[in-house]
């Protein structure tokens, strides 16, 4: 049995360091590519198309230019500063707080060239497959520089990995906080352009499809919701530096690439999508759809907003839904053999499920992708891809908590016993 065991392990570590990574590379990097072709409506999709549009055109570079220099330029202007969580290795990394100002100024920027050139939206659109061309050459080329410095100039000498598979260093990263230009890479690609980039582009989207078919409300609330949730995020932009996406995860194609290219072509699919092709829902079934997926963003801010309550309050002692908080105190070992202590939160929305967080947001990606009903699978791509992938992250998440925290997540996991669905999961 054990040699079965470690049999297994070994073909679960050739799977997980040396296949996955570069099929994962070669075939999400590929299918952004085909996907914006899908979207377009081409039906006579053929690699040559495809290669055609994966350099992008003058206009494309020129998008990317101009955004990347705008985000560049917000991260570099004095404003106030937000520390995240110390790592490991003693590192206290520095954000700047001025998402809520960058999110707005960007938008009335944003419609003031619509004015100016009122074929902005509707070129966006038309360029999209260029679009994400040049995006994916410029992701790349920042995940080579990454690995590079990672591996050659690290930032901070307790920040360091043992030696793998390069493929594999190449799609996780090599640091936690690496900067270029002297700002946050992390906070650029992940916050700034990718998260900016959804908002503007289903704006461009929207429009586009208003130009071509008319005003449809079913549209309105696909851009409506999906707005929301970005604006939320801006206003819980200092939230999110908490998170295991920014705490834990390193700088490299799966954050960088992923929030560079994938959001841009995959969160943005329902409404890229119903731009060539015009919705079949109707009004009312709009409405109802809409008020559901205010009520999911809504409470997906709530259960956010209670964890920062929380971490905010003096030894956690803080009220929520009207009773003293519940919580775990967890001792662990950080890196250097120090103990500490980590509170786990039992109480409000944290003692009805673990991840309810995640739980809202799938329901939230499930409204907006809503008014694509009637045609096919493809407006509901992101959406399953989101379950894929939180269901994933919820098992992960755990796994390090587990390793992390010891016997005390096993109590903390038997004081809130579910993941996701109360009774369910």
């Amino acid at each position: 049995m054990g040699l079965q065991e470690g049999h297994l392990d070994g073909w679960y570590q050739v799977l997980h360091y040396h296949v996955v990574p570069p099929l994962f590379i070669v075939v999400f990097t590929g299918a952004v590519q085909y996907l914006a072709l899908v979207g377009h409506g081409d039906t006579d999709i053929t690699i040559t198309l495809a290669a055609s549009k994966a350099l992008g055109n003058a206009f494309a570079w020129g998008v990317v230019a101009v955004f990347v220099s705008w985000a560049i330029l917000w991260l570099k202007l004095p404003s106030r500063q937000v520390e995240g969580p110390p790592t490991l290795f003693g590192y206290k990394p520095q954000y700047q707080g001025n998402g809520v100002m960058y999110y707005w100024v960007s938008l009335v920027a944003f419609f003031t060239v619509q004015a100016v050139y009122p074929s902005l939206c509707t070129s966006l659109w038309d360029n999209m497959p260029e679009l994400l061309g040049a995006l994916n050459i410029t992701a790349l080329l920042l995940c080579g520089w990454l690995l590079y410095k990672g591996k050659r100039r690290p930032e901070h000498p307790g920040d360091r990995m043992p030696p793998y598979p390069l493929p594999y260093e190449f799609y996780r990263g090599m640091e936690l906080h690496p900067h270029i230009l002297g700002v946050d890479v992390k906070q650029l690609t992940n916050c700034r352009l990718g998260m900016m980039g959804w908002q503007l582009l289903i704006i461009a989207f929207y429009v586009a499809g208003v130009e071509r078919h008319g005003f449809n409300a079913a549209t309105l609330v696909n851009l409506l919701l999906q707005s929301v949730y970005v604006a939320k995020f801006f206003w819980w932009e200092a939230g999110y530096f908490n998170t295991l996406d920014i705490i834990l995860d390193r700088a490299g194609y799966y954050i960088c690439w992923g929030c560079l290219v994938w959001v841009p072509c995959f969160y943005t699919y329902s409404s890229y999508y119903l731009v060539a092709h015009p919705p079949v829902m109707g009004t009312v079934p709009a409405l109802l759809t809409g008020l559901l997926g205010l009520a999911a963003i809504l409470l997906n801010y709530r259960v956010d907003y209670e964890k920062q309550l929380f971490r905010r309050a003096p030894n956690g002692q803080c009220s929520l839904w009207g009773r003293p908080a519940r919580f775990l105190v967890a001792p662990y070992r950080d890196a250097s053999g120090n103990t500490r202590q980590a509170k786990l939160l039992a109480s409000g929305c944290w003692g009805v499920a673990r991840h309810l967080n995640y739980t809202f947001e799938m329901l939230a990606a499930l409204a907006w992708c809503m008014p694509g009903f009637g045609l096919g699978l493809w407006p509901f791509l992101y959406f399953f891809f989101l379950v894929t992938l939180l269901v994933h992250r919820t098992f992960r998440d755990e796994a390090k908590c587990a390793q992390k925290y010891g016997e005390n997540w096993q109590v903390y996991c038997q004081q809130v016993r579910y993941r996701l669905i109360p009774y369910i999961f």
